[in-house]
């Protein structure tokens, strides 16, 4: 008898705790991750830096292997906010940080605004969970929330972008202004 709860007790451990201790995060944050999307972008989290007095993760962004950009982001309980950004060596930090996620989860229904400045320049940021979509990519079929996100700059610049977020994945789709899907095509993990 005594067996036979080790054998059950070791069974219910492999099948139903297992996968849950192997799964990311849900906004996924583990230093090493890859993203590589079907317009050349790969996108890896590669350390952290100090920003304005505040650790942030590093989100590196290469096309051709080559570094193109760094985003500095911040994953914690309120969700995913970017301290700061960098392209061509110059560091630009935001003031306030500027909310990208808010915390999850994720509702359908759910709206968020956040504001920012950079180098003199305002940015407002608006996401809206539109709904859950069915997304077919190279790298897999997914169940992905449908968000619009809108940046508006005050030097009159702004777009409007579709983002598919899978929680414990990530992007698995952007649909550009323009109509142009940019889709994930491989990941490391």
């Amino acid at each position: 008898m005594r067996w036979s709860l080790i054998v059950f007790v070791v069974l219910f451990t492999l099948v139903f705790l297992s996968p849950a201790l192997g799964q990311e995060a849900y906004y996924p944050a583990r230093d090493g991750l890859t993203w590589t999307y079907s317009n050349g972008e790969t996108q890896m989290l590669s350390g952290s830096r100090d920003v304005s007095g505040q650790a942030a993760s590093i989100l590196l962004k290469m096309y051709g292997g080559t570094a193109i950009s760094e985003d500095y982001l911040v994953y914690d309980a309120n969700g995913v906010r970017m301290v700061g950004t960098a392209a061509n060596g110059q560091l630009l930090a935001y003031n306030p940080v500027l909310q990208v996620y808010p915390p999850s989860p994720l509702q359908v229904g759910q709206s968020w605004k956040s504001k920012a400045s950079v180098s003199g320049i305002e940015i407002s940021l608006a996401g809206e969970v539109l709904g859950v979509r069915g997304v077919e990519t190279a790298a897999g079929r997914f169940n992905a929330l449908q968000i619009r996100q809108q940046t508006v700059t005050s030097t009159g610049g702004q777009t409007i972008i579709e983002i598919f977020f899978v929680p414990s994945v990530g992007i698995v789709r952007f649909v550009m202004q323009d109509g142009t899907t940019i889709d994930l095509i491989e990941k490391n993990f």
